[in-house]
């Protein structure tokens, strides 16, 4: 195969059922000349692909054979998505994939995909410098599928349909997803907080350090030893601990002490 198919493509997914999925795609071919490649169904531009499918982000486990099986080399991917939220909360978030427990919502209990922490901070950066008026922007904790072992994460817009089709939201997403770098100081795994990890947000935004996995207090009940060792070992880059002090169990607070000293990682307590 010639072409584009040499190329390490940042893939960008479109999922047909996710509405929202499908207005950010809409969005950012409208705004910049991708083509049709050497890569039948496949949209390039620069070093950016469009990947399409019917199927839903959460069943796309092993996503990195089937582009494979096309041609394409991803050097990271990224999940065009939805933001679902009980409370209504119009937000736009990024966060990695996993699951901690149980396999409720995608990918496999106990195992969590490969994550990008370069990117996925610098996405989040890039929204909060062009913030949408009343929408939070926040990392979201890992919390499903699909379970993939390339770099990788979900850029969401929520909650109803007039927030996916909201141009503000739809820009301030799309540049961060065509802007957004890994700056190559490594990455962290989050630990504590809630699903929305206010602190490690906070921190991260202001500090410039990149976070991937983030495990909150909401799962530290199924929290391992081999989960976290998986977690380190998946966070590409990883240097080290971002700890939600008040808001980590004791136990948990331990274990991440012990990994950090026996291995000599870093470990930053907010």
């Amino acid at each position: 195969m010639k072409g584009d198919a040499n190329i390490q493509f940042k893939v960008l997914v479109e999922s047909s059922p996710d509405p929202s999925s499908k207005s950010i795609s809409r969005y950012i071919t409208e705004h910049f000349a991708f083509r049709s490649g050497s890569i039948d169904g496949i949209m390039v531009y620069g070093e950016y692909a469009i990947y399409r499918s019917a199927q839903r982000h959460l069943n796309m486990n092993g996503l990195e054979e089937v582009l494979a099986g096309l041609g394409i080399k991803p050097s990271t991917i990224i999940f065009l998505s939805k933001h679902s939220s009980q409370a209504k909360i119009r937000s736009l978030t990024v966060h990695a994939m996993g699951n901690i427990g149980e396999a409720l919502l995608g990918g496999y209990p106990s195992q969590v995909s490969v994550s990008d922490p370069g990117n996925m901070s610098s996405a989040l950066r890039i929204m909060r410098e062009n913030p949408v008026e009343g929408f939070n922007i926040t990392f979201e904790a890992t919390h499903h599928g699909p379970l993939v072992m390339t770099p990788s994460f979900f850029i969401e817009i929520g909650t109803e349909i007039e927030d996916w089709e909201n141009k503000s939201a739809l820009e301030t997403v799309s540049k961060a997803v065509m802007n957004c770098n890994d700056d190559g100081k490594g990455g962290y795994v989050g630990v504590g907080g809630g699903h929305y990890s206010p602190k490690i947000t906070e921190y991260a935004v202001n500090s410039g350090i990149n976070v991937g996995h983030i495990l909150s207090k909401h799962v530290h009940e199924f929290l391992t030893m081999d989960i976290l060792s998986q977690c380190i070992q998946r966070t590409k880059n990883f240097k080290g601990f971002l700890v939600d002090w008040k808001g980590t169990r004791g136990p948990i607070r331990e274990m991440v002490k012990n990994i950090a000293s026996e291995a000599s990682f870093e470990l930053i307590s907010i």
